[in-house]
């Protein structure tokens, strides 16, 4: 996704990035919330898809192309991942992100984390910052970017 030893901030952009034009692009032929369940005409036990035990709600415009089979475990999982989700996820961690980071340009100290019992930044280099790479972490930063 990026280059070995890319800044943590720049790196954590570029990957909220793919993330909220994935979630843009899915949203924009169904709609940006799914729901799980079957809808009323397709509870016929013989229906094509018999295999399938839920269904994804993907719009409420045209019944007949508006769900996709899928299977019961992959169902609850897409809804809870839809691209509302995913973009509120998105927005909250550039919130979380925008507390910390350096200081100042001159200063790499991170803003969010801090002073020490002596009146010293906690996190002297905001590469550090703990809440920054947990972040990082969720969308896959491991220690070879560094």
């Amino acid at each position: 996704m990026t280059a070995q030893g890319e800044d943590i901030l720049a790196w954590l952009d570029n990957a909220i990035s793919v993330r909220e034009t994935a979630a843009t692009e899915a949203a924009a032929p169904y709609g940006g919330r799914w729901v799980q369940g079957f809808p009323e005409q397709h509870k016929d036990p013989d229906m094509r898809y018999g295999w399938a035990q839920d269904m994804v709600h993907l719009s409420q415009n045209d019944p007949h192309i508006a769900y996709q089979c899928l299977s019961g475990e992959i169902a609850a999982h897409t809804v809870l991942n839809d691209p509302e989700s995913v973009l509120r996820r998105c927005a909250a961690d550039r919130k979380l992100i925008g507390q910390h980071g350096p200081w100042n340009v001159r200063d790499r100290a991170c803003r969010g984390c801090g002073l020490n019992n002596q009146d010293e930044q906690r996190i002297a280099d905001y590469a550090d910052c703990p809440v920054l790479n947990g972040i990082a972490e969720g969308y896959g930063w491991t220690g070879g970017e560094r």
